[in-house]
């Protein structure tokens, strides 16, 4: 059997994710609600770049700089909300 033709967009589209993971970042972190948006948006992006990462290809460099990106803004997300609420506490 032949193999299967790799998808090229994959690897673009983890990058893509992660950029919109940085954008979503920038713009709507205004309190918890949008820590938390970020967080879930950035572990999309990780679950795509992961997945895409696993493929070879051509553009796998941008795939592996997509998830880079994401594991970026959930650490930062995951940081800023871990301060925003030890603020709210005490």
């Amino acid at each position: 059997m032949t193999e299967a033709e790799p998808n090229p967009y994959r690897h673009l589209i983890a990058l893509a994710a992660g950029i919109a993971a940085l954008i979503v970042l920038l713009t709507f972190t205004s309190g918890v609600v949008g820590y938390l948006l970020s967080i879930v948006v950035a572990g999309a992006a990780v679950f795509v770049g992961h997945s895409a990462a696993r493929h070879r290809g051509r553009m796998l460099l941008a795939a592996i700089l997509g998830l880079v990106l994401s594991y970026f803004v959930l650490l930062t997300s995951v940081g800023l909300l871990v301060v925003r609420l030890t603020r709210l506490a005490g």
